[in-house]
């Protein structure tokens, strides 16, 4: 077999082994995939409490036919109170987050028809911890009830036509990530009144869970005000906010692990292309140390991106493949090569290559103009350069040149 058979032999090899460590790598990514990671995001979400949505209320007439009547309430006003407090479990963080809310249903019976008044409450989705949870009925001197959840429970017993009704119900939760108000369940009804008010504190680093709903957010001093106010609506969006995090940047970095294997046979394409061209010459064995430092990179941040913030995932993962780097390529390439090839190519292929994957709406755009610009500068060179002279073709065993 040729010298360049075997050698071309040897980097695709090395890419497909590679390429296999990185994508078992992508695999585990998510955070429920992940044993480590998953295990304990699993034991935290039980114990604090997960994504919260609340439920709203069912509300209907009772008869003394067979047949109840479902009421859809005339006004909703929610005003919630988040408190953000990160919590800690080892060196993991999550967005950790208290609720207090107080939520005000107003229900009138357009029916012709009287009967009992009736209320059933569901449990918030995720919601491991409910507390202060009581129903108030202003109109009825301030009545407390005492709900059960997913049970029927009686608020008036006899609900006249065209008679109106408030209903107060306060509550407090825990969760992390998101908090939202189940708003489109109510899509297949007009609701002629709601109004929302979002009082978060202790962060300023959150974003709207739906942006459909028209919003005004109010900057505070320790968070923000989020107020909502719609006439006359049916909607599918849902209220509510999620909490900037470590974990919502798994998806993008799953992702970017998944086309992790393009960045590697890049690279070692790069270093074998200049090498020859520069006759940069060094044992094809060096190849796997060289494959490896790549890997490394994308290593460090699938792993590291659950314990640090993204900046500083990047940032770690930057130093330390560049500590790998310059521990051993000048040593077989030299330090001239090392620094106007090997790094610079190796910092656009990894961290380059990385942020464009934290750029959804762009993602795609931006891959294609790197990856055209690395192909720019291979194929240049490569029609400058006189192949037949490259040292792979010839059985010249002079020293490399640095």
């Amino acid at each position: 077999m040729s010298k360049i058979a075997k050698t071309l032999f040897g980097l695709i090899l090395l890419a497909i082994i590679g390429s296999g460590i990185l994508m078992l790598a992508a695999t585990r990514v998510g955070e429920h995939q992940s044993s480590t990671y998953g295990n304990a995001y699993s034991r935290f979400q039980k114990s604090w409490g997960g994504e919260i949505g609340i439920i709203p209320p069912r509300f209907w007439l009772e008869r003394t036919s067979p047949t109840d009547i479902s009421l859809i309430p005339k006004s909703i006003q929610i005003n919630s109170t988040v408190s953000y407090g990160e919590q800690t479990k080892g060196w993991l963080s999550f967005n950790a987050f208290e609720v207090n809310s107080e939520d005000t249903y107003v229900i009138r019976n357009e029916t012709a028809y009287s009967g009992k008044l009736l209320i059933k409450l569901t449990k918030p989705d995720d919601a491991n911890i409910l507390y202060d949870y009581k129903i108030v009925l202003p109109d009825r001197e301030n009545t407390v009830l005492r709900p059960v959840m997913d049970k029927n429970l009686l608020l008036l017993e006899d609900f006249q036509p065209k008679e109106q009704l408030k209903i107060i119900i306060t509550y407090a939760t825990h969760g992390m990530n998101i908090f939202k108000y189940n708003l489109s369940d109510y899509q297949e009804s007009v609701i002629e009144h709601f109004q929302a008010q979002l009082n978060i504190n202790n962060t300023h680093d959150f974003e709207i869970y739906r942006f459909g709903l028209p919003h005004q957010i109010e900057k505070t001093q320790s968070g923000a005000l989020i107020r909502v106010e719609i006439n006359n609506f049916a909607t599918t969006q849902d209220l509510g906010i999620t909490f900037a995090s470590k974990q919502m940047y798994l998806d993008q970095i799953q992702s970017l692990m998944a086309y992790s294997p393009v960045s590697l046979v890049l690279y070692l394409l790069v270093i074998f292309v200049f090498s020859q061209i520069y006759a940069i010459r060094f044992h094809g064995f060096h190849y796997l140390f060289i494959a490896m430092i790549t890997i490394f990179y994308f290593l460090f941040v699938a792993y590291l991106v659950r314990f640090f913030g993204i900046d500083k995932t990047f940032g770690l993962s930057f130093a330390l493949t560049m500590g790998l780097f310059f521990a051993y390529c000048p040593n077989i390439f030299g330090w001239r090569f090392a620094l106007k090839i090997a790094a610079i190519y190796l910092i656009l292929l990894t961290t380059v290559y990385s942020v464009i994957f934290l750029m959804p709406i762009f993602r795609g755009l931006l891959f294609i103009a790197l990856i055209f610009v690395i192909f720019m500068s291979i194929m240049i060179p490569i029609s400058r350069s006189d192949i037949s002279k490259w040292y792979i073709l010839s059985d010249d065993n002079s020293q490399r040149q640095e």
